[in-house]
């Protein structure tokens, strides 16, 4: 049996989009800056994608994307059908950008009932967030097995008697990034916020994936 020799480029594997299955074309600006892209540009253009600032209580906050229905469905398909290769689209793009602008930030995601974690096999937020190589601490968890959506607008606001903080300690002087991956009402980080203070954090700053469009004018 005769053995080809294999050059480096033949041994690279073909880069192929986990939203619409087609091949991630080699010499996009995307697949030359990013090592192992798993979104093709198509696809991500069609999330609509757009940085939008604001503030919660004061803390400067980022989203990503308007929470309009091509988000809501990857999100639905990413947490709600457990379709765990979907990790990295929602976050690739943005890697150099959130890597620049929050380095030396510890990310604390929002929490999911233990539950939801278990049925799915995985917490949504850290796996969106483990791509950005930043350092993750898990210290805010959900003291009962609650849902938002299945919550009203007023047992939204209340949501910080189900939320408890544990080695937050280890907080102190660090560089604090909150993570979650749809804003409505706030409640969610505004209660993250105020466990997260008690110990000092040297700054606080938010990044959320997609934000309420109808919200936008209330911050």
């Amino acid at each position: 049996m005769r053995w080809k020799k294999l050059d480096k480029q033949s041994l690279t594997k073909t880069g192929i989009c986990k939203i619409c299955f087609n091949k991630i074309e080699d010499n996009s600006l995307h697949s030359i800056f990013y090592h192992n892209p798993t979104i093709c540009y198509r696809c991500f253009k069609e999330t609509k994608p757009r940085i939008i600032h604001f503030k919660v209580n004061g803390i400067n906050a980022s989203a990503l994307y308007d929470y309009d229905e091509a988000i809501k469905k990857l999100l639905f398909q990413f947490k709600g059908c457990y379709d765990y290769e979907l990790r990295s689209v929602f976050l690739e793009y943005f890697y150099f950008y959130i890597k620049i602008r929050y380095f030396n930030y510890v990310i604390v995601p929002a929490p999911s009932s233990e539950k939801a974690n278990k049925e799915r096999g995985f917490n949504h937020v850290v796996e969106m967030c483990k791509i950005l190589g930043l350092k993750i601490m898990c210290c805010i968890k959900k003291t009962a097995d609650i849902k938002q959506s299945d919550l009203t607008q007023k047992e939204r606001a209340n949501i910080s008697k189900h939320l408890d903080i544990s080695g937050g300690e280890k907080l102190r002087n660090k560089n604090v990034l909150l993570v979650d991956d749809v804003y409505t009402t706030g409640s969610t980080i505004k209660a993250m916020i105020n466990l997260v203070k008690n110990y000092q954090p040297k700054k606080i700053k938010i990044l959320v994936l997609s934000k309420t469009v109808f919200d936008q004018k209330l911050n």
